[in-house]
């Protein structure tokens, strides 16, 4: 049975919680890119984005937009100012979001591993593959992890939302142990899950404590400014990806747009990783 709400709905609950728990850095994402509201190839023609970024808001129609490297320009000192503002940043963290499903039935393929009902949720090869490949990329300071609630239905999410416990309710693997495996199960949060086809039992993680430990690194570098960080970051992800040969053809197509503004590079690694989510649905936060 497949869980009452959408993959989306977790994500933001959990993103929500999570800020709250822990010295996070949500980099640019839907809300932003809303605001921004460009064409890349050309002009924006969103006169909210003028607005803030301190244009005349007297605008008349017809409004012909503004070039895309203008923009770049104002974004680019924008970011730089808030980047500047923040904590320094530790590591990267990449989440990869699950629906679970809930099998209830004694058919279920994993019933024998559990006899009791249990959640589940497939791991996607090619997916799999890009995580694997960016894992062997970074040798540090880099957390990539699959989350999935012990949650089917939408009102038992809500009420997890209420009384902040998303965290706590869900199941956390790192990404590198279900190398191998096809799909993840678990009976509930904080215990144990078994990773299929060959069955392989995988002991919980406690998320906050390994973002602790991420913090606690001893090769973060004190001279790296956070916008070396990110934009390092974005380099190392663009050339696992373009590697890869699921994802790198279209992650190229996605960013033949925005490589005219490549040279402001502050603004460009925000819209490649825009890209990289949008194409992969993984989700990039930093630990501050």
């Amino acid at each position: 049975m497949r869980a009452t709400f959408e993959e989306k709905t977790y994500e933001n609950y959990f993103n929500a919680e999570l800020d709250r728990l822990s010295s996070i850095f949500f980099p640019l994402g839907q809300v932003q890119e809303g605001n921004l509201g460009f064409d890349a190839s050309a002009f924006s023609r969103n006169r909210r984005l003028w607005r803030r970024l301190g244009f005349p808001f007297w605008f008349f129609p017809p409004f012909d937009g503004v070039s895309l490297r203008d923009i770049a320009n104002e974004m680019e000192h924008f970011l730089g100012i808030v980047i500047n503002d923040i904590p320094k940043m530790k590591a990267n963290i990449l989440f990869q979001y699950k629906r679970p499903e809930f099998i209830t039935l004694s058919s279920g393929s994993e019933w024998r591993h559990w006899n009791e009902p249990y959640f589940r949720y497939n791991i996607y090869k090619e997916q799999q593959d890009l995580l694997s490949q960016i894992d062997t990329t970074f040798t540090s300071r880099l957390l990539t992890l699959y989350a999935s609630p012990a949650v089917q239905d939408i009102n038992e999410l809500v009420d997890l939302k209420i009384n902040r416990q998303i965290i706590v309710s869900s199941n956390f693997k790192k990404c590198s142990t279900l190398n191998g495996h096809h799909r993840n199960t678990y009976i509930r949060a904080g215990t144990h899950s078994i990773a299929c086809s060959a069955p392989e039992k995988l002991d919980n993680i406690n998320l906050l404590n390994e973002l602790e430990l991420l913090s606690n690194s001893n090769e973060i570098n004190s001279e790296e400014n956070n916008r070396a960080f990110i934009i390092d970051f974005r380099k190392q992800i663009m050339g696992a990806t373009y590697e890869n040969q699921y994802y790198g053809n279209s992650l190229r197509k996605l960013n033949v747009d925005i490589d005219k503004i490549e040279n402001y590079e502050l603004f460009y690694s925000f819209l490649v990783m825009s890209n990289f989510k949008l194409l992969t649905g993984i989700q990039w936060l930093v630990k501050l």
